[in-house]
């Protein structure tokens, strides 16, 4: 190639492209148009032509032509190394986007209320990272009220909460409906049962939930219509606290079924409780944002275990 002295620069908007930077920075690495151009996959004499026109337009003599080999000026490295601090920019991008993509890495974040976060969510976590070793998930286990607020102020990505709480400033998409469940201990008269029924709790020690939690509003209704009284022994705030003391033998209590799953193996018995009115969940998304591809990935993983739930707690 021709190593004359460069012409003088004249300014021009379209003077510079990536071509010319592309060329100008296979030759430094490779030390030889003819090496620079295999790594290019083009031919030596496009390596040649274009690394002349970018000196020209450049108005820098970028190399000398010593012994069949260009050696680079001190302006050469000086603009290499502005160059190189680009393209790692550049491959950093190309990588993160190479990332989305493919689900490599990220984070998403969860809220949910407790029975939820306390049962069904961790076996979901876990057969999601299964399939997406390298996504960090963040939980917050709360109230249905607190999900929709994350969710709605864009802290969460995704919430899943009881279909009577306002949604507003969320998108609302049902998840599941299910029939709560009688827990008791394995030895209680009641386990041998195929499901409770209002009557059957009549005089039994009795497991409450919290005053200030819907569902016991909602359980006591089912009670009075059937002319029963259990006799109140305990109240909690948590499902799982629920079934934590029917396992001890303390008494019964009625909760989301989301819940027993990780009990069941230590002994609690858990049995279709009738009459009472189903369990619904919602899935709730920022909205007018459509969710990432790895929030996508979640959802699908949460639908799925919804879907695989017994027909027997489902609600139809």
């Amino acid at each position: 190639m021709s190593t004359e002295p460069a012409r003088p620069f004249q300014p021009s908007p379209f003077s510079l492209n990536h071509r010319y930077i592309e060329v100008f920075r296979a030759v430094m690495m490779r030390g030889t148009a003819t090496e620079a151009a295999a790594m290019l996959h083009t031919s030596q004499p496009v390596v040649s032509k274009l690394l002349a026109r970018f000196q020209s337009v450049s108005g820098i003599q970028l190399f000398e032509l010593r012994k069949s080999r260009l050696v680079p000026t001190p302006e050469a490295r000086i603009l290499f190394n502005v160059i190189e601090r680009s393209y790692i920019g550049l491959e950093q991008i190309a990588q993160t986007l190479a990332e989305l993509r493919g689900l490599h890495s990220g984070r998403v974040q969860v809220g949910c209320l407790p029975s939820m976060g306390m049962g069904l969510l961790p076996e979901i976590t876990r057969n999601f990272m299964k399939d997406h070793p390298t996504i960090q998930v963040a939980i917050d286990t709360v109230d249905s009220s607190l999900v929709r607020d994350g969710v709605a102020l864009g802290r969460l990505d995704l919430g899943i909460a009881m279909r009577q709480v306002d949604s507003a400033g969320t998108e609302a998409e049902p998840l599941v409906a299910v029939h709560p469940v009688c827990v008791m201990a394995p030895g209680h008269h009641l386990a041998g049962k195929k499901s409770i029924q209002a009557k059957d709790l009549d005089g039994q020690a009795f497991i409450a939930t919290g005053r200030n939690d819907g569902t016991r509003q909602a359980i006591e209704r089912v009670f009075d219509d059937a002319g029963v009284r259990p006799i109140t022994v305990a109240e909690t705030t948590y499902a799982i606290t629920t079934c934590m003391l029917a396992l001890q033998g303390i008494g019964v209590g009625i909760v989301n079924p989301l819940v027993v799953a990780p009990l069941l193996k230590a002994g609690l018995v858990a049995l279709p409780f009738k009459r009472a009115a189903p369990v619904e969940l919602v899935l709730l998304t920022p909205l007018n944002q459509p969710p990432s591809r790895i929030t996508q990935a979640f959802i699908q993983h949460v639908k799925l275990a919804c879907a695989e739930l017994p027909e027997a707690i489902r609600a139809a």
